[in-house]
């Protein structure tokens, strides 16, 4: 198990921790991982609405004893559950989509035991694949 905490300008630093921790993991494992931690972590970086609070983002990924990991983000920002985000229309023409969430929509696919609640004044999604 490993935690991560982040400050809004780490994110290059924090992604490469986390590619070093992931190690011998298998390539797919590891895209997915990879790719729903930098994800999740600009969205945080890029939109999250922290208000008047200092940020406060962490991160534990620990492996589940299998091929997979179990990811648990926690953050200080207003109140954001990926669950209820509208998911894009993959269907129509690249020309006719509305930009933003085709990311969002693919943690959700990656990983679809997902997890999100408010404790203690803190966004916590946790999420396993």
């Amino acid at each position: 198990m490993a935690t991560f905490t982040m400050h809004l300008n780490q994110l290059e630093e924090t992604l490469l921790k986390i590619e070093a921790f992931l190690g011998d993991a298998d390539e797919k494992t590891k895209f997915k991982v990879m790719f729903i931690c930098e994800e999740l972590l600009t969205n945080l970086v890029r939109h999250a609405d922290f208000e008047d609070r200092t940020p406060s983002i962490s991160l534990k990924i620990e492996s589940d004893k299998g091929s997979g990991f179990v990811m648990e983000y926690r953050d200080n920002s207003k109140a954001f559950n990926l669950q209820n985000h509208k998911d894009p229309n993959i269907d129509a023409k690249i020309e006719e989509r509305e930009l933003g969430g085709l990311g969002i929509y693919l943690v959700k696919k990656y990983a679809p035991n997902l997890e999100y609640k408010q404790e203690d004044g803190l966004n916590v999604l946790r999420l396993s694949l």
